[in-house]
């Protein structure tokens, strides 16, 4: 069930491992586009974009794509808004999750505390954690930039075991912004997600992070309740 629910979550860090032509960006170590991302996290009080996204699961020879909007306040909050054929909503505020899917006319609320490493990813995609701290950092030379002129970080998991294998932010010098996040799985699941049309300090509001739960749709649990 975990390695169900992280394959879940698994869209929100991507794989840029087939960016088209590398080159060395010999101004650049990893240390310091790592602090750049950190000083950027420090500065947006909150953040809203498009994002396209594609899945693969070699296990079943199958790629998903995806698109929709990505909202987020720090610290702690974010959404993703899916739209298309395949509508669904993550919801993240604090320690718990909401993932509504409509047309299964089902919600799962996870309590992120009781997941095992969870805080991990978390920590970085809400914008309340240390990358330094919580994540390796993999190499300590010059970076490798892409033909675009972006930069390419990887970082890996500091606790084991972990449900994930690497994690890699494709990152634009100008100002630290992520605009590529590449995730894979300890099963070989890769998710690749682009980030466009980003923008910050918009005002969201709070109530854009509380989910409220449809009348009539199927409630679970994860992990389980505990009885009493």
């Amino acid at each position: 069930m975990i390695r169900s629910l992280m394959g879940k979550v698994g869209w929100l860090f991507l794989c840029a491992s087939w960016i088209l032509g590398w080159g060395s960006a010999w101004g650049w170590t990893a240390e310091e586009v790592i602090d750049g991302i950190q000083r950027r996290y420090q500065e947006v009080k909150d953040l809203q974009a498009d994002f396209r996204q594609e899945t693969t699961l070699p296990m079943m020879d199958r790629v998903n794509e995806a698109t929709g909007q990505l909202f987020l306040k720090i610290p702690g909050k974010m959404r993703w808004d899916y739209t298309g054929r395949q509508k669904k909503s993550f919801v993240i505020n604090g320690q718990t999750m909401w993932f509504y899917e409509p047309l299964e006319r089902q919600v799962t609320i996870t309590d992120l505390s009781r997941l095992p490493n969870a805080h991990e990813l978390m920590s970085f995609l809400t914008g309340i954690g240390d990358l330094k701290r919580d994540f390796l950092l993999e190499g300590r030379g010059p970076v490798q930039e892409t033909r675009e002129g972006y930069l390419v970080v990887q970082l890996l998991p500091k606790t084991k075991p972990s449900q994930w294998t690497h994690l890699r932010l494709v990152v634009d010098p100008k100002n630290f912004q992520v605009v590529q996040s590449a995730f894979e799985g300890v099963q070989g699941e890769r998710t690749v997600i682009d980030y466009t049309n980003i923008r910050t300090h918009q005002g969201l509001p709070d109530e854009l992070f509380t989910f409220q739960v449809p009348e009539g749709v199927e409630v679970l649990h994860y992990p389980p309740k505990e009885e009493r």
